[in-house]
Formats: structure tokens, C-alpha cells, sequence
């Protein structure tokens, strides 16, 4: 069983729904009837009203209302479009002609139900004098249909509000000031039924009557096109996006490798990463990592003869890391490579990194320098290769050989290392025929 209650003029109204069935009970205090042949009345003009029964009872009157279970509430004929919304409030104009009998009645969502044509029918119904509301007259059912057309539409106000007084504030759209400003009853038929018209000319005019079945076919492929643009949208926003900007990049790239113009390359590619560059790229990146690198020309040319396009790929992303700062990484490469001499270079520039690091506190600086001095040694002393963490001035004198500064000489000794190491940075290995000729 439902209820629901309605609030008019201070008078509560509340119901009890099951099936078809609408009860309402009124205290006899509530009514000024005298005789029950009084309420004889509520039976006649049927063609506005739903049937209607009613019981005697000792303190209590029942009213026991028929409403067909076919006919729409308010809940439904607020999913209507605009223009049946606006037929329905001109169909609601046929209860101004009960103004001029005995009948009473008021407007509110939930007295009243519609047919499928959108025709109105009042549930309630009183009698003058006799049966709450005892008086009806132009300017109150003007109020209501006024509250019950703006409700219909409005997504701020329920009807409830409006009829307290919110009708007066509620100005969002041109439809609702303009119904504010009506206060003649036949002025808002007019109003309604204008913009009934229109609507409806715009709705001829832009909407087309189609079979149920075409409708469904036409939104099954509607839904199949827009999934195949989704799918055809997918590789061309990656070419615009991702790939032709790469390919820009690594385009120019190159014309600047063959302008020698090194930092040009470096600029060009910096915001892409390097294991998603082909062999080339990576190439000509590490080619001018190293040519911007601070060693000597003897050192680069050392190095240059270990980078080809032939070259270990890990070998070129070394020498970008290097050249970019990841030393983390690039330390990661050389242990892959088993390479100690590019193992202790990276702690070399670990070493330099940490001394020139202004983010670092005094402690924090020489526990990394420490650190890093300590590895360098333990893989000097394991390789052979001591002079290169040599830093006492009284054991060695880094200047005179090198002609610079402790890293410079280590620098130099590393890659004095790498010359006998040149041959291993090829991708393709000799042919296991040639070797076996050799051998022979």
C-alpha cells in the first residue's frame, strides 16, 4: 500500500493507495456536511472527474476513488518532451467551466492523472460550503495553474514551493517570466497554446515520424560507426601525436649530426627516450654526448673509435646516460657490460657530481664522495687500475702526467684502458666460419 498526502490551504488531504483503489478519509469536523444526500453532488460531471464512492461513517467520512491503473501521474509526464508538456497544460484550461457550479476542486500534481491523449482528470473534488475547498474562484485557479505549469518544467521548484509564494522568484527562463507577468486567465491560455504552436512547428520541422524497427536499426549502426572512428581514431592520433613528432625529431637530429652541429642533435632528441631510438639514432645521440664531453681530443678520439652503428646498443645508451646526468643508470649499463673501465668512469663523474652538488650538506658530501672513492678503489685494485682513484699529491702527481687535475688524469687513464677494449662494441659477432679458419 502507498500514500501520499497532499497539502493544500491548510487542509491535508492524505491517501492510501492499493491497485486501483484511491481511500481518503475526512473527520466530519473537518467538512460542514449536514446530510450525506449532500455529497450526492461529488457523482455528477464523471467526464472531468474519476468515479467516486462514498461511506457514512460514525465520526469519519470515506471516499473510495477509482482511478483506471492505464491512466499517467505527474512522475510520468515529466519524461515528456517539451511540446506534449505544453499540450497537456492547454488540455488543463477544461476545468475552468466547474468554476461556474457547486463542484470545487484545486490543481496539484498529485490529484491529477492523464490519459494517453494527455487529457486531465481531478481525483479530489469538494462542493461549496459543504466539502473542503469550500470556495474556488478565477484568481486561485489561476494561481495554481500559473505554480503547475512552471513546476512541470522547472529542475529548481516543485510545485509545492512555487505555490508558497517561490512562483514570484522563479525567473530562470524566458517561459517562466513570462508566465509571472500574465495575470489574466485568458491571456495565459493564449500564451500557452502560442508557444504550443511554435514548439511544435520546430519539432515538425527538425523531427521525422520513423518506424520503431528503422530507429532501432539506424541507432545500431550509429553505435557501430561511432565504435569504428573510435577504433580508426586510435592509430591516427597516435601517427599525429607520437609518431611523426618522433620521426620530426629524429629528422632533424640528423641534419644537425651532419652539421656537426652535436649540440643541435642533442637538443633535438632531448625529450625522447633513448631505448625508443633505432640504432642510428642512438648513434648519432651517443656520438655527440661524447663529442660534448670534457676530455680531450685524444680521449674522444679513443672513445669514437668504440661507436659505430655497429656498436653494442647498452654501449650507446651508456654514453646518452653520461651525457644526460643519469648516472644511476648509466652505472647500471656498465655492470651489465662487465665493463670496468666504464664502471669506474661512472664513479669518477659520481665523484665529481657529489662535490659540485649545492643540495648537499658538508657530511652528505663527503660520505658520497667517500663512498664512491671506496668502490673506485676496489675496482682499481681488482683490475689492475689503482692510479685512477690515486688523489694523494705526495704518492702521485696527476699534473705532470696528465696535464690537469686528479679526475682529468683518471679520465684520461680510462680511456687509455678503453683502447684495448675498442673491438668488443660491435653488435654482430665474427662468423664462427672465419673463426674456425683462423683456427686452423
Amino acid at each position: 500500500m502507498k500514500e501520499k498526502t497532499i497539502k493544500m490551504d491548510s487542509v491535508s488531504y492524505h491517501f492510501f493507495i492499493e491497485n486501483n483503489q484511491w481511500k481518503l478519509e475526512l473527520a466530519k469536523s473537518q467538512t460542514r456536511v449536514k446530510d450525506i444526500r449532500e455529497l450526492a453532488l461529488m457523482k455528477e460531471n464523471t467526464d472531468q472527474f474519476v468515479p467516486v464512492e462514498v461511506e457514512d461513517g460514525e465520526e469519519v467520512l470515506t471516499f473510495q476513488f477509482q482511478v483506471d491503473s492505464n491512466m499517467n501521474h505527474w512522475e510520468t509526464i515529466q519524461s515528456l518532451g517539451r511540446s506534449d508538456k505544453l499540450r497537456l497544460l492547454c488540455n488543463l484550461a477544461r476545468f475552468r467551466k466547474i468554476l461556474d457550479t457547486r463542484i470545487t476542486f484545486f490543481l496539484h500534481p498529485h490529484n491529477l492523472i492523464f490519459d494517453d491523449n494527455l487529457i486531465p482528470f481531478l481525483v479530489y473534488r469538494g462542493i461549496r460550503q459543504v466539502l473542503p475547498p469550500y470556495e474556488i474562484n478565477d484568481e486561485t485557479f489561476l494561481l495554481q495553474y500559473k505554480c503547475l505549469s512552471i513546476a512541470l518544467f522547472s529542475k529548481k521548484y516543485n510545485f509545492d514551493e512555487l505555490y508558497a509564494g517561490s512562483w514570484k522568484n522563479a525567473k530562470d527562463t524566458e517561459f517562466e517570466r513570462q508566465i509571472s507577468e500574465i495575470d489574466h486567465f485568458d491571456d495565459f491560455v493564449e500564451f500557452l497554446h502560442n508557444q504550443y504552436r511554435k514548439e511544435k512547428r520546430e519539432t515538425e520541422k527538425n523531427m521525422q515520424i520513423v518506424p520503431k524497427k528503422r530507429f532501432q536499426l539506424f541507432k545500431r549502426l550509429s553505435i557501430a560507426m561511432i565504435a569504428a572512428a573510435v577504433i580508426l581514431a586510435v592509430p591516427v592520433v597516435y601517427f599525429g601525436f607520437f609518431k611523426l613528432p618522433f620521426q620530426q625529431h629524429l629528422l632533424e637530429a640528423h641534419r644537425a649530426f651532419l652539421s656537426k652541429d652535436y649540440s643541435e642533435v642533442i637538443s633535438d632528441l632531448e625529450s625522447v627516450n633513448p631505448e625508443k631510438l633505432p640504432d642510428s639514432g642512438k648513434y648519432i645521440l651517443a656520438y655527440s654526448y661524447v663529442k660534448s664531453e670534457n676530455l680531450g681530443d685524444e680521449e674522444k678520439d679513443t672513445i669514437m673509435n668504440n661507436i659505430s652503428l655497429k656498436s653494442d646498443p647498452n654501449y650507446l645508451l651508456y654514453w646518452i646516460y653520461n651525457g644526460r646526468g643519469d648516472l644511476d643508470k648509466s652505472l647500471d649499463l656498465a655492470m651489465y657490460l662487465d665493463d670496468p673501465v666504464l664502471i669506474m668512469y661512472s664513479y669518477i663523474k659520481k665523484i665529481e657530481k657529489a662535490k659540485n652538488d649545492p643540495n648537499l650538506s658538508g657530511t652528505e658530501r663527503q660520505n658520497q664522495v667517500q663512498q664512491y672513492e671506496e668502490k673506485l678503489k676496489s675496482y682499481g685494485e681488482k683490475y689492475g687500475l689503482e692510479s685512477l682513484f690515486v688523489t694523494d699529491p705526495e704518492k702521485a702527481n696527476p699534473t705532470e702526467e696528465t696535464g690537469g687535475s686528479a679526475p682529468a688524469a683518471a679520465e684520461q687513464q680510462v680511456t687509455d684502458q678503453a683502447k684495448g677494449t675498442q673491438t668488443d662494441r660491435t653488435k654482430k659477432k665474427v662468423p664462427e666460419q672465419n673463426q674456425t679458419e683462423e683456427t686452423k
